[in-house]
């Protein structure tokens, strides 16, 4: 059983150092930084650590995604620049990798989103006893209390010449 779980741990590490070299396209985070994501992750254990990373995807015309990268939720707050004026599609994931069979669960919170210029987004991205949640809010920078966006599925999305059912 030690040496079992001792494989486990080396393998979990192994894994660890080599995620960035995964393959895995990095989002260019080069525009204005309007999201910033608070991340709060509490496991429980020194042993179980919840990993969180937002996937970003342009929606297109046709309302088909075009994956745009992925940013790392690796600290307490980090700043994320969306275009504004365009739909996003954002697939929060958290994920917990076992350290026992080098396995790996995860959970996805996704939503279609539409940053509007002149406002910015706090997410908040937590994780506590087995529940995982994502809420967005959105700030005029003016000032203001703000307003809570609700997570929109994909298939709300409608391309120009299709007509919406009711």
């Amino acid at each position: 059983m030690g040496a079992r779980l001792c494989r486990g741990v080396l393998l979990a590490l192994a894994m660890g150092s080599t995620a960035g070299c995964s393959g895995v396209k990095t989002y260019p985070n080069t525009l204005d930084k309007n999201l910033q994501i608070r991340s709060e992750t509490v496991s429980g254990s020194p042993l179980f650590r919840v990993r969180t990373a937002l996937s970003v995807y342009r929606v297109d015309e046709r309302c088909e995604l075009e994956f745009e990268g992925v940013v790392n939720i690796d600290q307490p707050a980090v700043s994320v620049g969306i275009p504004a004026g365009r739909w996003s599609y954002l697939d929060f994931t958290f994920s917990n990798p076992s350290l026992a069979d080098g396995s790996s669960n995860s959970v996805s919170r996704k939503t279609m989103f539409q940053p509007r210029a002149g406002y910015r987004y706090d997410i908040a991205v937590t994780y506590r006893k087995d529940l995982y949640h994502v809420a967005i809010r959105e700030i005029a920078l003016r000032g203001g209390a703000g307003r809570e966006v609700e997570f929109r599925d994909i298939r709300a999305c409608r391309p120009p010449w299709r007509t919406a059912v009711p």
